[in-house]
């Protein structure tokens, strides 16, 4: 089995013990629309269906605790498999899916990449907030 990171989960955005040793995993995307949400904690994207691609990692999951994950992730979140594309290849891997509406104030991120519109817009992501 397969985890696709596209967020705060992903390497250099946060330190998240139940991640400890899953490495950077492998640049991969997936079908969707990714739009960004403000916390007092800081920005964490929702991955949710709809034009465009969206970048992240796939890691093995087989070290880790997906119920640690479940749990940080929430009830806004629901994991699923979904088909990955990663150097060429269609992988299905399991997701975090935006399962909320979108509250006011989401922004929506064209290029699909979250470290990307961090570095250019200076937010923080969830967890790093000032």
């Amino acid at each position: 089995m397969h985890l696709f990171v596209y967020g705060v989960l992903r390497e250099g955005l946060g330190d998240w013990p139940f991640l400890a040793g899953i490495g950077p995993g492998r640049a991969a995307s997936a079908s969707g629309a990714l739009f960004a949400i403000d916390d007092p904690q800081g920005w964490y994207p929702a991955l949710v269906p709809g034009e465009g691609m969206v970048s992240g990692a796939l890691h093995p999951c087989d070290t880790v605790e997906l119920a640690a994950v479940d749990a940080f992730e929430g009830a806004d979140y629901a994991r699923r498999p979904i088909p990955v594309q990663c150097a060429g290849e269609a992988i299905m891997a399991e997701a975090y899916l935006w399962a909320a509406p979108l509250p006011p104030g989401a922004l929506p991120i064209p290029h699909g990449d979250f470290a990307r519109w961090l570095a250019e817009t200076g937010h923080p992501p969830f967890g790093k907030h000032p």
